[in-house]
């Protein structure tokens, strides 16, 4: 159950900090400074709510919390995600990719097929878990506050912190790189008593499921594959089976029809028995490094955070408007590198995050050969002929 507003502020005050802080704030931050700004700061309205990668994600958490609330039975699972699909791909008309339809109905048809198999066969969890519970964590000065997804407690008395995650699998570097959440939340669950040895940190991807194939010397190999292309990666292991059960009058068929379904089951019984398939979890080994690494990162984020929300204050109490914008500025580089989550996932367009419109602008006027114009106003970083195409993003 979530907090009130009236108790987090309770929270607060019992604690002597003015606010708790949430992991969504420091990911901001990471993704872009100024819509950071735009968002915490000036309290803007998003004016971009057109990506359907964030309804989607909120929409499978929240049937995975029905679900093992006991709101609704497993079979309902996957009506609730294609009512909650026909609402936001085909009548809301949101976008995976706003300026490429093509690509933006490959990536949905593959997005479609991936989360509805995963309802249709998800593994429901018999550990001891709580859905969505708050936990409050202290980081140097700061508290935080977040809601995990699912706190698992197994018989041996192991915590694990499990992420539903909609997104491309993370793995090695990726998966560091990606744990802050989770890390945030191993402190918390650290500070009320239990030991790190017995807190495990994971994702649940559900675009993938994790499949066990075996040699013909009986080495088992377990393999990350995307659920829509689960017939088209195993065409080879498959072949090799069909082959030596007796199959090969059937074996363009059988591959023809496993390509098809991504189905095992469409498979002779003994080549089925060649497979194991999971959902996929993706666990990061909870070390003291990476512990610290992410202390260091959360503590030093807060550290920016609160030094530009205060030179802020300073700038705009002196009537230094401009300036005061300006110290929220992203550089030209960081702008390129964040380009594709600018562009299709930040809930800001280009007409409120204005480093990174003066950066479209840029990039037309050097596709066009034109020369930049002076400004028209504080509101138009750069004068160009043509900024129709900025609607199309």
């Amino acid at each position: 159950m979530r907090i009130s507003y009236e108790d987090l502020q309770k929270m607060c005050g019992a604690l002597g900090t003015d606010r708790l802080n949430s992991w969504s704030r420091l990911n901001c931050i990471k993704n872009s400074l100024y819509e950071y700004y735009l968002n915490y700061v000036l309290h803007k309205k998003k004016d971009r709510e057109d990506s359907i990668y964030v309804v989607t994600g909120g929409l499978s958490h929240e049937i995975l919390e029905k679900f093992y609330g006991k709101e609704i039975s497993y079979a309902d699972m996957v009506n609730e995600f294609e009512d909650g699909w026909t609402m936001a791909f085909d009548m809301a008309d949101l976008k995976f990719v706003r300026s490429d339809s093509e690509r933006n109905n490959n990536i949905a048809n593959k997005y479609y097929y991936d989360l509805k198999n995963f309802f249709s066969t998800h593994e429901p969890i018999t550990s001891q878990m709580n859905i969505e519970e708050f936990i409050k964590i202290k980081v140097g000065d700061e508290y935080y506050q977040g809601y995990m997804d699912a706190h698992l407690v197994d018989d041996d008395g192991v915590h694990t912190i499990l992420d539903w995650k909609t997104s491309s699998i993370y793995k090695g570097d990726k998966a560091k790189n990606e744990c802050g959440q989770l890390v945030l939340y191993s402190l918390g669950l650290h500070q009320q008593g239990i030991p790190y040895e017995k807190i495990r940190i994971a994702w649940n991807f559900l675009k993938y499921q994790c499949v066990t194939v075996q040699s013909k010397k009986g080495i088992k190999k377990v393999r990350e594959i995307e659920r829509f292309e689960l017939g088209n990666k195993l065409q080879a292991n498959a072949k090799m089976w069909l082959k030596e059960f007796g199959y090969e009058d059937q074996l363009l068929e059988y591959l023809d029809k496993l390509a098809q379904t991504n189905d095992i089951t469409c498979l002779p019984p003994e080549v089925q028995e060649k497979y194991e398939l999971h959902d996929c979890y993706v666990y990061v080994d909870l070390t003291p490094e990476l512990i610290q690494y992410w202390e260091d990162f959360i503590i030093s984020t807060m550290k920016l955070i609160r030094k530009k929300e205060a030179e802020y204050e300073e700038l705009k109490a002196a009537g230094k408007y401009e300036e005061a914008d300006k110290i929220w500025w992203e550089d030209e580089d960081s702008i390129k590198k964040q380009s594709y989550y600018l562009s299709n996932l930040c809930a800001y367009s280009p007409n409120l995050h204005k480093p990174y419109k003066a950066y479209l602008e840029k990039l037309e006027a050097e596709k066009n050969g034109s020369i930049l114009g002076p400004k028209k106003s504080d509101e138009d970083e750069y004068e160009v002929d043509n900024l129709d195409w900025l609607n199309d993003l």
